[in-house]
């Protein structure tokens, strides 16, 4: 009898963490909104323009969020950053539409105001929000570069991209507490393997947003806006 018990609970187990692996990816989110899993030291790879061309892996998110926030504040390494900017909005979007799908097909369905429902609602104010952030750090950093080479860009409202930058960041807070909130809504099995992934990333996720902080924050001193900056910490 224990056996068997003991049987359908892990059966039950293994039910609950398919049923969230397929229907909230909880894992993919927080690792966009966190840049990266973790921070890793990744280097940019030399320049091979010369060699025989061969098929490149895509970025790791560890090697995307290296190069927004490890990169020199020249004019080269403020192009790397975009570039590296502009790969984890992409994958942000990507997500987004994935999660937007699956909240039409939840609010299309029998129980359309259901928890998942709204932490899916919740995972894409996140992730917008975190999307704007990081395109407001990218005019930032254009600010810079047309400081040191005019003629390399429009000049930028440096001013205004800082407080942007501040309203940006201070949503992202509300909206990661507001995640939280709506994961305690999700039944049992679902809300407590959320509880384990957010638990498990919760220190990587701070990491890297403070990462991301820092390097703002370097670029805002660069223009010697960095008063300006109220990027207060969660």
């Amino acid at each position: 009898m224990i056996a068997k018990k003991q049987f359908s609970f892990t059966r039950m187990a293994a039910i609950g963490r398919r049923c969230v692996k397929k229907q909230v990816p909880m894992i993919s989110i927080l690792l966009v909104l966190a840049g990266a899993a973790g921070a890793s030291q990744a280097k940019p790879a030399p320049d091979e323009s010369s060699r025989p061309q061969k098929t490149q892996k895509a970025p790791t998110l560890d090697q995307i969020l290296d190069n927004i926030t490890g990169s020199e504040l020249n004019h080269k390494g403020l192009d790397q950053s975009n570039l590296a900017i502009d790969q984890l909005v992409q994958k942000a979007d990507a997500l987004m539409r994935k999660a937007g799908k699956e909240r039409t097909n939840q609010l299309n369905g029998k129980e359309p105001n259901s928890p998942l429902s709204h932490v899916l609602g919740q995972a894409i104010f996140a992730l917008t929000d975190a999307g704007s952030y990081l395109l407001k750090l990218k005019e930032l950093q254009n600010a810079l570069i047309a400081v040191q080479a005019p003629a390399a860009v429009p000049k930028a409202d440096a001013h205004q991209t800082c407080k942007d930058l501040n309203l940006q960041f201070k949503a992202i807070g509300t909206d990661l507490k507001n995640l939280k909130l709506s994961v305690k809504t999700l039944p049992l099995p679902q809300r407590a393997i959320a509880d384990l992934i957010i638990w498990d990333m919760e220190s990587k996720l701070n990491s890297a947003i403070q990462r991301i902080r820092q390097r703002t924050l370097q670029v805002g001193k660069a223009l010697a806006v960095e008063s300006e900056l109220k990027l207060e910490a969660r």
